[in-house]
Protein backbone atom coordinates (compact mmCIF):
# COMPACT_ATOMS: atom_id res chain seq x y z
CA UNK A 1 0.00 0.00 0.00
CA UNK A 2 1.23 3.49 -0.84
CA UNK A 3 2.26 6.12 1.68
CA UNK A 4 0.41 9.39 2.17
CA UNK A 5 0.22 12.03 -0.53
CA UNK A 6 0.12 15.79 -0.19
CA UNK A 7 -3.26 17.44 -0.69
CA UNK A 8 -3.02 20.34 -3.14
CA UNK A 9 -6.09 22.40 -3.90
CA UNK A 10 -7.92 20.82 -0.98
CA UNK A 11 -11.25 22.49 -1.70
CA UNK A 12 -11.60 24.45 1.52
CA UNK A 13 -10.33 21.68 3.76
CA UNK A 14 -9.20 24.22 6.34
CA UNK A 15 -12.82 25.42 6.60
CA UNK A 16 -13.62 21.91 7.83
CA UNK A 17 -14.81 22.29 11.47
CA UNK A 18 -12.52 21.77 14.44
CA UNK A 19 -13.40 20.28 17.81
CA UNK A 20 -14.50 22.64 20.55
CA UNK A 21 -12.00 24.18 22.97
CA UNK A 22 -12.22 26.37 26.07
CA UNK A 23 -15.74 27.16 27.25
CA UNK A 24 -17.27 25.27 24.32
CA UNK A 25 -15.40 22.15 25.40
CA UNK A 26 -16.67 22.63 28.95
CA UNK A 27 -20.22 22.94 27.56
CA UNK A 28 -19.85 19.57 25.84
CA UNK A 29 -18.59 18.04 29.09
CA UNK A 30 -21.60 19.36 31.03
CA UNK A 31 -24.17 18.05 28.57
CA UNK A 32 -25.99 14.98 29.82
CA UNK A 33 -25.23 11.67 28.15
CA UNK A 34 -27.43 8.65 27.83
CA UNK A 35 -25.74 5.41 28.85
CA UNK A 36 -24.79 3.28 25.83
CA UNK A 37 -27.48 0.96 24.62
CA UNK A 38 -26.17 -2.58 24.79
CA UNK A 39 -27.00 -4.46 21.62
CA UNK A 40 -27.37 -8.21 21.78
CA UNK A 41 -25.69 -10.09 18.98
CA UNK A 42 -26.88 -13.69 19.15
CA UNK A 43 -25.00 -15.90 16.77
CA UNK A 44 -22.26 -13.37 16.00
CA UNK A 45 -19.06 -14.79 14.48
CA UNK A 46 -16.42 -16.18 16.81
CA UNK A 47 -13.04 -14.48 16.90
CA UNK A 48 -10.06 -16.66 15.98
CA UNK A 49 -6.37 -15.80 16.34
CA UNK A 50 -5.93 -16.97 12.74
CA UNK A 51 -7.76 -13.81 11.64
CA UNK A 52 -4.59 -11.77 12.33
CA UNK A 53 -2.48 -11.39 9.18
CA UNK A 54 0.88 -13.16 9.35
CA UNK A 55 2.91 -10.16 8.24
CA UNK A 56 1.80 -6.69 9.28
CA UNK A 57 4.23 -4.25 7.75
CA UNK A 58 3.87 -0.82 6.19
CA UNK A 59 5.46 2.59 5.68
CA UNK A 60 6.35 4.49 8.84
CA UNK A 61 6.74 8.19 9.69
CA UNK A 62 8.41 9.32 12.90
CA UNK A 63 7.33 12.05 15.29
CA UNK A 64 10.61 13.83 14.59
CA UNK A 65 9.49 14.03 10.94
CA UNK A 66 6.44 15.86 12.30
CA UNK A 67 8.73 18.41 13.91
CA UNK A 68 8.89 17.09 17.46
CA UNK A 69 12.27 17.28 19.19
CA UNK A 70 13.75 14.15 20.75
CA UNK A 71 13.41 15.56 24.29
CA UNK A 72 9.63 15.96 23.77
CA UNK A 73 9.10 12.25 23.14
CA UNK A 74 8.12 9.71 25.78
CA UNK A 75 11.09 7.59 26.78
CA UNK A 76 12.11 4.92 29.23
CA UNK A 77 13.37 1.36 29.45
CA UNK A 78 16.08 2.30 26.97
CA UNK A 79 13.50 3.15 24.29
CA UNK A 80 12.11 6.34 22.73
CA UNK A 81 8.49 6.47 21.57
CA UNK A 82 9.04 8.00 18.12
CA UNK A 83 6.37 6.40 15.91
CA UNK A 84 3.90 8.90 14.46
CA UNK A 85 2.09 6.96 11.75
CA UNK A 86 2.28 3.48 10.25
CA UNK A 87 0.36 2.29 7.24
CA UNK A 88 -1.82 1.67 5.58
CA UNK A 89 -1.30 -2.02 6.35
CA UNK A 90 -3.50 -5.10 6.49
CA UNK A 91 -3.89 -6.47 10.00
CA UNK A 92 -6.82 -8.84 9.36
CA UNK A 93 -7.26 -11.68 6.89
CA UNK A 94 -10.15 -11.36 4.40
CA UNK A 95 -12.24 -13.78 6.48
CA UNK A 96 -11.52 -11.86 9.69
CA UNK A 97 -12.42 -8.61 7.97
CA UNK A 98 -15.74 -10.03 6.74
CA UNK A 99 -16.61 -11.15 10.28
CA UNK A 100 -15.71 -7.77 11.75
CA UNK A 101 -17.79 -5.96 9.10
CA UNK A 102 -20.78 -8.16 9.92
CA UNK A 103 -20.48 -7.35 13.62
CA UNK A 104 -20.17 -3.62 12.99
CA UNK A 105 -23.21 -3.68 10.68
CA UNK A 106 -25.27 -5.41 13.36
CA UNK A 107 -24.22 -2.87 16.01
CA UNK A 108 -25.30 0.13 13.93
CA UNK A 109 -28.78 0.38 15.55
CA UNK A 110 -26.95 1.27 18.80
CA UNK A 111 -25.13 4.22 17.19
CA UNK A 112 -25.72 7.62 18.71
CA UNK A 113 -25.14 11.14 17.44
CA UNK A 114 -22.10 13.07 18.63
CA UNK A 115 -21.37 16.76 18.17
CA UNK A 116 -17.87 16.78 19.66
CA UNK A 117 -15.69 14.90 17.13
CA UNK A 118 -17.50 12.27 15.08
CA UNK A 119 -20.98 12.58 13.62
CA UNK A 120 -22.36 9.12 14.46
CA UNK A 121 -20.71 6.33 16.41
CA UNK A 122 -20.93 3.42 18.86
CA UNK A 123 -18.72 3.73 21.95
CA UNK A 124 -17.68 0.74 24.09
CA UNK A 125 -18.17 -1.60 21.15
CA UNK A 126 -16.09 -4.26 22.90
CA UNK A 127 -18.66 -4.33 25.72
CA UNK A 128 -21.39 -5.02 23.18
CA UNK A 129 -19.60 -7.60 21.04
CA UNK A 130 -17.70 -10.69 22.16
CA UNK A 131 -16.02 -10.76 18.74
CA UNK A 132 -14.55 -7.25 19.13
CA UNK A 133 -13.72 -7.84 22.80
CA UNK A 134 -11.79 -11.01 22.00
CA UNK A 135 -10.12 -9.48 18.94
CA UNK A 136 -8.59 -6.49 20.71
CA UNK A 137 -7.47 -8.67 23.64
CA UNK A 138 -6.01 -11.43 21.49
CA UNK A 139 -2.27 -11.79 22.00
CA UNK A 140 -1.49 -12.08 18.28
CA UNK A 141 -3.50 -8.93 17.52
CA UNK A 142 -1.84 -6.99 20.36
CA UNK A 143 1.63 -8.11 19.27
CA UNK A 144 0.97 -6.91 15.72
CA UNK A 145 -0.21 -3.53 17.02
CA UNK A 146 2.67 -3.24 19.49
CA UNK A 147 5.25 -3.97 16.82
CA UNK A 148 3.76 -1.27 14.61
CA UNK A 149 3.88 1.22 17.46
CA UNK A 150 7.30 0.13 18.68
CA UNK A 151 6.05 -0.03 22.30
CA UNK A 152 4.09 -2.69 24.23
CA UNK A 153 0.37 -1.97 24.03
CA UNK A 154 -2.83 -3.14 25.70
CA UNK A 155 -6.45 -2.07 25.08
CA UNK A 156 -7.01 1.23 26.83
CA UNK A 157 -8.21 0.64 30.42
CA UNK A 158 -10.64 3.60 30.28
CA UNK A 159 -13.03 1.23 28.47
CA UNK A 160 -15.58 3.76 27.13
CA UNK A 161 -13.29 4.95 24.30
CA UNK A 162 -11.44 1.65 23.89
CA UNK A 163 -13.34 0.46 20.81
CA UNK A 164 -15.46 2.86 18.74
CA UNK A 165 -17.30 2.24 15.47
CA UNK A 166 -17.82 5.27 13.24
CA UNK A 167 -20.65 5.30 10.69
CA UNK A 168 -20.82 7.75 7.78
CA UNK A 169 -23.48 7.94 5.09
CA UNK A 170 -23.76 10.36 2.20
CA UNK A 171 -27.45 11.11 2.68
CA UNK A 172 -28.73 14.48 3.83
CA UNK A 173 -26.14 16.32 5.92
CA UNK A 174 -22.65 14.94 5.13
CA UNK A 175 -21.10 13.02 8.03
CA UNK A 176 -17.55 13.85 9.11
CA UNK A 177 -14.80 13.68 11.70
CA UNK A 178 -13.78 17.21 12.74
CA UNK A 179 -10.19 18.40 12.84
CA UNK A 180 -8.89 17.19 16.19
CA UNK A 181 -6.14 15.45 18.03
CA UNK A 182 -7.02 12.40 20.09
CA UNK A 183 -7.02 12.12 23.84
CA UNK A 184 -5.33 8.75 23.35
CA UNK A 185 -1.68 8.31 22.43
CA UNK A 186 -2.07 5.12 20.38
CA UNK A 187 -4.96 4.68 17.95
CA UNK A 188 -5.66 2.08 15.27
CA UNK A 189 -8.28 2.60 12.54
CA UNK A 190 -9.54 -0.32 10.42
CA UNK A 191 -11.41 0.61 7.24
CA UNK A 192 -14.39 -1.67 6.54
CA UNK A 193 -15.33 -0.19 3.14
CA UNK A 194 -13.34 0.86 0.08
CA UNK A 195 -13.40 3.99 -2.06
CA UNK A 196 -15.68 2.20 -4.51
CA UNK A 197 -18.36 2.20 -1.80
CA UNK A 198 -18.45 5.96 -1.11
CA UNK A 199 -17.32 9.41 -2.21
CA UNK A 200 -15.43 11.75 0.11
CA UNK A 201 -14.47 10.33 3.49
CA UNK A 202 -10.74 10.94 3.07
CA UNK A 203 -8.51 10.54 6.11
CA UNK A 204 -6.45 13.74 6.19
CA UNK A 205 -3.77 14.82 8.64
CA UNK A 206 -1.33 17.64 9.29
CA UNK A 207 2.31 16.56 9.19
CA UNK A 208 3.53 19.03 11.78
CA UNK A 209 3.34 19.78 15.46
CA UNK A 210 -0.18 20.16 16.84
CA UNK A 211 0.58 23.68 18.10
CA UNK A 212 1.54 24.71 14.55
CA UNK A 213 -1.81 23.73 13.06
CA UNK A 214 -3.59 26.99 13.84
CA UNK A 215 -1.51 28.97 11.31
CA UNK A 216 -1.91 26.52 8.41
CA UNK A 217 -3.18 27.93 5.11
CA UNK A 218 -4.65 26.42 1.96
CA UNK A 219 -2.10 24.56 -0.14
CA UNK A 220 0.28 23.90 2.76
CA UNK A 221 2.35 20.82 1.77
CA UNK A 222 2.03 19.50 5.33
CA UNK A 223 -1.67 18.72 4.70
CA UNK A 224 -1.63 15.08 3.67
CA UNK A 225 -4.04 12.31 2.85
CA UNK A 226 -3.48 8.73 3.97
CA UNK A 227 -4.38 6.44 1.04
CA UNK A 228 -6.77 4.17 2.92
CA UNK A 229 -8.99 3.45 -0.06
CA UNK A 230 -8.84 -0.33 0.07
CA UNK A 231 -11.25 -2.28 2.21
CA UNK A 232 -9.31 -3.54 5.22
CA UNK A 233 -6.72 -0.74 5.10
CA UNK A 234 -5.46 -0.14 8.63
CA UNK A 235 -3.68 2.93 9.96
CA UNK A 236 -1.78 3.30 13.23
CA UNK A 237 -1.58 6.86 14.55
CA UNK A 238 0.02 8.58 17.53
CA UNK A 239 -3.30 10.31 17.91
CA UNK A 240 -2.49 12.85 20.62
CA UNK A 241 0.39 14.31 18.59
CA UNK A 242 -1.30 14.59 15.18
CA UNK A 243 -4.14 16.83 13.98
CA UNK A 244 -6.39 14.81 11.68
CA UNK A 245 -9.89 14.78 10.18
CA UNK A 246 -12.18 12.88 7.81
CA UNK A 247 -13.74 14.85 4.98
CA UNK A 248 -17.52 14.70 4.34
CA UNK A 249 -18.97 11.48 2.94
CA UNK A 250 -21.19 12.63 0.08
CA UNK A 251 -22.24 9.26 -1.39
CA UNK A 252 -22.48 5.72 -0.11
CA UNK A 253 -21.42 4.35 3.25
CA UNK A 254 -18.13 4.32 5.16
CA UNK A 255 -17.60 2.37 8.40
CA UNK A 256 -14.45 2.23 10.51
CA UNK A 257 -13.45 0.55 13.77
CA UNK A 258 -11.18 2.71 15.93
CA UNK A 259 -9.27 1.00 18.75
CA UNK A 260 -7.45 2.99 21.44
CA UNK A 261 -4.42 1.49 23.19
CA UNK A 262 -2.30 2.24 26.23
CA UNK A 263 1.38 1.63 27.00
CA UNK A 264 1.64 0.58 30.66
CA UNK A 265 5.36 1.33 30.74
CA UNK A 266 4.72 4.98 29.86
CA UNK A 267 1.66 5.32 32.11
CA UNK A 268 3.00 8.37 33.95
CA UNK A 269 3.76 10.10 30.63
CA UNK A 270 0.34 9.38 29.16
CA UNK A 271 -1.15 12.36 27.28
CA UNK A 272 -4.79 11.91 28.27
CA UNK A 273 -6.50 14.96 29.72
CA UNK A 274 -9.66 14.81 31.79
CA UNK A 275 -11.48 17.55 29.88
CA UNK A 276 -10.86 16.00 26.46
CA UNK A 277 -12.45 12.77 27.63
CA UNK A 278 -15.25 14.51 29.54
CA UNK A 279 -16.17 16.58 26.49
CA UNK A 280 -16.70 13.36 24.56
CA UNK A 281 -18.48 11.26 27.19
CA UNK A 282 -19.68 13.70 29.84
CA UNK A 283 -18.32 14.34 33.33
CA UNK A 284 -20.32 11.65 35.24
CA UNK A 285 -19.07 8.86 32.96
CA UNK A 286 -15.50 10.15 32.92
CA UNK A 287 -14.80 10.65 36.64
CA UNK A 288 -14.84 6.98 37.78
CA UNK A 289 -12.85 5.81 34.77
CA UNK A 290 -10.34 8.63 35.20
CA UNK A 291 -9.75 7.84 38.87
CA UNK A 292 -9.31 4.18 38.00
CA UNK A 293 -6.76 5.07 35.35
CA UNK A 294 -4.76 7.24 37.75
CA UNK A 295 -4.55 4.72 40.61
CA UNK A 296 -0.89 4.25 41.61
CA UNK A 297 0.58 0.95 40.45
CA UNK A 298 3.56 -1.13 41.49
CA UNK A 299 4.01 -3.18 38.32
CA UNK A 300 2.61 -1.13 35.39
CA UNK A 301 2.68 -3.93 32.84
CA UNK A 302 0.84 -6.41 35.06
CA UNK A 303 -1.52 -4.05 36.89
CA UNK A 304 -2.82 -2.18 33.83
CA UNK A 305 -3.08 -5.40 31.82
CA UNK A 306 -5.30 -6.89 34.51
CA UNK A 307 -7.49 -3.78 34.51
CA UNK A 308 -7.86 -3.99 30.75
CA UNK A 309 -8.45 -7.76 30.79
CA UNK A 310 -5.47 -8.19 28.50
CA UNK A 311 -2.43 -10.42 28.17
CA UNK A 312 0.82 -8.80 29.23
CA UNK A 313 2.99 -7.56 26.34
CA UNK A 314 6.64 -6.90 27.19
CA UNK A 315 9.57 -5.16 25.50
CA UNK A 316 11.08 -8.59 24.79
CA UNK A 317 7.89 -9.66 23.00
CA UNK A 318 8.04 -6.83 20.46
CA UNK A 319 11.74 -7.42 19.75
CA UNK A 320 11.13 -11.12 18.96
Amino acid sequence: MAMARTRHGNGGLLNHPRTATGFDQLFHALRSRRPPRVAELPGEPRWRAEFVARRVEGPRITLQEFGYASHELMSGYGRVDDTALVGPVRILTPEGLDCLAEVCDRLEPAAGASRFITTRRVRSADVMSAFINNMIRDRAFLLACSRMAGVPLIPHPLRIPTAQINYFEGRGRPEIVKWHRDGMDYVLTIQLDGYEDYDGGRFTYFQGRTDDFRGVREGDPRLREAPCGERGATLFLHGSRIFHAVTPVTRGRRVTLVVSFFCPYFARQDSNTFWHLAADDGIPATIPNWLRLKWPVRDPAMDFSLRAGSPVITWEDIRA
